[in-house]
This record gives structure tokens, sequence and C-alpha cells, in this order.
């Protein structure tokens, strides 16, 4: 049987009958029940395996954690280990942890010291050394480099520089572009050791494009990039080190994959917490006030007044601050400068926030009595769909919502309706939960398929902006510097939590 299964293999079956036949004599069965483990992480490894049904699941252990990270499946036909017994590798332990995946799994293993011995034949060693040329050839990051660029990535093929350590910049646009280029001219110019290559993508990072990032040291991510366990796991192979997000958030990205394979990761934890407490304050008011609509009418010479312009005093009304951390503390400064009452609701009480006046309340409380509420929260579990259809009844009629944090935060459909019902009396968003397929790209000539956002488009009760909260000249020295500072600290040999501003 193990012969038979020897000529549907990717690479083996290119090998002579007469070697195949002699491979097949050193293999022995295995039956493996579910969750047996024929070799663990970094234990050495001698022996290859051939699966016959069934799989086998590799699985690599997180740093510091109990926890594991699946990799991949090996099925029928294919092999695990093979490139250690054949001296491939660069070393002769496992990399990961290999286990008889659901159902079980049949499988042929072979030692490699009786492999090696056939190869002593002048016949059989040329043939390995052709199939593993092959292989070499496939997996070259080069060639994997050309099928980016060929692709149409932008991407410029580069040399193999010690002394030059390459980014691959996804997701740009020309702020990125005309920011990042002087800041790591100047880098390079002062560096006296290792210099930076930054190359720019367009595209944003996915299982699909993670492979243009064949033949560079780190990544640099934006807010919409999607660094799934299935694009780091490519971004691995490719021989990316580093992950340097140019943002705060970082809950597109599998951490524990990152971390299971040894992949550090470094954002810009804070660049102008200003810039987004004062862009929420300008949403509020251009709601309140229909500055949108009015400067519109202005410029078809209309200078009307009528109730649709009519807006609210912000002094003496309840305004509620959800989320009071550094953004959230600066904006309920803000508020206070209006005369407003504040009310503040987070699970961390902060003291500067207390301080001046506001009040830790329940999130039920704000809903009831609050007039204006803004959402400050990062977006996590317990945090995603706070504004959601269960809750729309316990908010005041009229209130004005404002998020200049993250979309997931709405549930949009929720939101929909209670603009329909009247619930919302006006809405300023900077951020949209289906964002990603649209923000940062410019759909003037194309139709939008999303109808939710389709609706909120044609409210003239919602004032939206494209994620700019945080655009401000200062934020965007901040990112930069930040990021080039991160890229700097990885190639002066910190790694993993010795990053000064690591996530993993």
């Amino acid at each position: 049987m193990a012969r038979e299964i020897l000529d549907k293999t990717q690479w083996l079956s290119q090998l002579s009958s007469e070697f195949k036949d002699e491979i097949a004599k050193l293999m022995s069965p295995l039956d493996l029940v579910e969750g047996t483990i024929l070799i663990r992480e970094g234990t050495p490894q001698d022996t290859f395996y051939l699966v016959d049904s069934g799989v086998l699941v590799r699985a690599k252990n997180v740093p510091d954690s109990a926890e594991t990270i699946d990799l991949d499946t090996i099925g029928p036909a294919a092999t695990s280990g093979f490139l250690h017994v054949a001296g491939v590798e660069d070393d002769d332990v496992a990399f990961a942890t290999i286990t008889a995946g659901k159902g079980g799994c049949r499988c042929y293993a072979a030692k490699g010291d009786e492999f090696r011995a056939l190869c002593v034949n002048p016949t059989f060693s040329a043939q390995l050394i052709s199939v593993l040329t092959k292989v070499v050839r496939t997996a070259t990051k080069v060639v994997r480099a050309t099928v980016s660029t060929g692709s149409g990535s932008g991407v410029d093929l580069h040399t193999s520089n010690s002394s030059v350590f390459k980014v691959l910049c996804y997701d740009t646009t020309q702020w990125v572009t005309d920011n990042f280029t002087p800041q790591i001219e100047k880098y390079n110019d002062n560096e006296g050791g290792m210099n930076i290559k930054m190359d720019f993508t367009q595209d944003r990072l996915s299982e699909g494009t993670a492979k243009f990032a064949a033949g560079y040291d780190a990544v640099c991510l934006f807010v919409n990039d999607t660094a799934d366990s299935n694009a780091i796991r490519i971004l691995s192979l490719c021989g990316v080190k580093m992950i340097a997000m140019r943002c705060a958030g970082f809950d597109r990205v599998d951490v524990q994959t990152a971390k299971a394979l040894g992949i550090s990761i470094a954002r810009v934890p804070a660049y102008s917490p200003y810039a987004v407490a004062e862009h929420a304050i300008a949403l509020l008011m251009s709601v309140n006030r229909k500055i949108a609509q009015a400067n519109q009418r202005v410029k078809m010479a209309d200078f009307t007044l009528d109730s649709s312009l009519l807006g609210i005093d912000i002094h003496g009304k309840n305004v509620g601050v959800m989320g009071t951390g550094k953004i959230g503390q600066i904006l309920c400064t803000i508020v206070k400068g209006f005369g407003a009452n504040l009310y503040a609701y987070d699970v961390f009480e902060n003291e500067d926030v207390k301080a001046m006046g506001g009040q830790y309340v329940s999130s039920d409380t704000i809903y009831e009595k609050c007039d204006v509420i803004f959402l400050m929260m990062p977006l996590l579990a317990p945090t995603k769909h706070t504004i959601n259809k269960t809750m729309l009844h316990k908010l005041k009629k009229g209130v004005i919502l404002i998020n200049t944090s993250r979309g997931g935060l709405i549930d949009t459909g929720a939101l929909v309706e209670g603009l329909s019902k009247g619930i919302f009396g006006g809405v300023g968003l900077d951020v949209y939960e289906n964002e990603s397929d649209y923000f940062f790209q410019d759909w003037s000539a194309k139709a939008i398929n999303d109808n939710q956002l389709v609706q909120l488009l044609g409210n003239n009760r919602v004032v939206m902006t494209p994620h700019q909260a945080f655009f401000t000249k200062e934020a965007i020295d901040k990112i930069v510097s930040t990021t080039v500072e991160n890229l700097d600290n990885f190639c002066s040999g910190l790694r993993g939590g010795e990053l000064p501003n690591s996530i993993c």
C-alpha cells in the first residue's frame, strides 16, 4: 500500500520505480487514534511520515502559554519530516507538534538512517538531489517575490543585503508615501549601520496578498489590513519576522498565531489623542447645528432659516462618555468646557475624570439620561455591538450618538432601525462596522453594494467622515516617527516583549 501512495506524492512520485520500491520496504504502517502525538515541537526528528488516510495536524506552542496554534493539516499522499530526513532543514528538531487529526489517521513511517543508507546508491542519490533541487526552487523566496511583482502589486524586487532591513508597507495611500519616504531617508542618512528599505503596495494584507512579502524582514500594516491566522502563517513562510502596525488598534491581527510563529508585533500606542477627541466634538457640532446642510444651502445662495437647521445648546445637557481612557479623558475635559453634565462609563474608572466632576454610572443610566453619547471604547468581545437592537428602547428619544472609535461598537442594523424610529436625533460617525470594503478608497464612480451604508449616506441626520479623526499633522508625525523607532528597535536586536511598544 505504501508503494501505491508514493506514486501519488508531489515530490517522491518523481523518483524511479526501483527507488520507490526500496523506500516502500522501509515503511512501517501506523494506525493512530485521534489526538495521538507523533512528535513534539523541539524534539529530535529523524523519521518521515507518509499519510494514507485521515490527516495529521501541525501545531505550534504559544510561548509563555499553555495554548497551541494549529498551523495546517497534512492529508493523504502528503509527507511530514521528509526534508529533515533528507538533510535539507537547518536543524534536526521538529518545527511543530504533529498529532493525528479528527477520526484518527493511518500513515507509514520510515527511519532517517535507513532512508539515507539507500541514498548511498549513486543512482538513487542523483534522483534525490534532482527532487530536492525542485523543492528548493519552488519554495525559494526569490521565486515567490517574482510572483508577487507579477501580480501588479508594485513591489520592487530587491537584492539580499544583510545590512538592509526590508519592509513592505501594505494599504498605502498618498499620505503614507509622502510622510514615510522622507523619514526613512533621514533615518538612513543618520544611521551608521543598518539601513531601512521600505517598499509600498496599495494592496491590503490578506491571505491572498501575504505572499507579496516574500523576502522582506517586516511588514507595515494599517487598520484595515487583515493579519488573520492564515495570512500570518504565509508571512512567516515568506521570512517575515516583524509586523509594524502604524496605528494603535490591532483587532484584525491574530496575535496568538504571530506569537507562536515567533513574529514580533509593535504598534503606535498613541499618536494624538487630542485629534480624535476634537474630531468627535466636530462631529457633534456638525450633527447638532446642521453644519453640512446649512453650508450646502448657503453655497446655493439660500440664506433662509427653518426648523430643519434647528439645534440645541450643549450647555446644561447630559453628556455620556463611554470609555474614559486617554482619548475619552480629553473628550471629557472638552465636554466640561461646554458646561454640560458629564456622565462616564468604563470598567476602569479614571480619577482625573472624577476630579473634573464626571460621574461614573452604569451603561443603562447613560442610555436613560443622556442627550449625547460618545463611544470611545476599544473594540473587544464585551464591547462589540454596544449599540444593538435589544437596548434601543433604553435610549432617551432624540439622543445624538457619536462614534470615533471602532465601527464594530455599533450594530449597523440597529442604528438604521433607531434612525427610522426617531430614537436617534442625529448620528456622527468616523468609523463604520464594514468599513474595510470601502474606507480609504475612492468609490465615487462605482456602485456601493452595502445597503446599510447607502441608507446612512442618504440620511440627512447622519454625518459621516472617512476614518479621519486621527488625521492631523501632529498625529501623522507621531505615527511615522514611532513606526520607524519600532523598526529601529527590532533592527537593534529587541524581540517580542523587549520592544517598547510591543503587542507580542
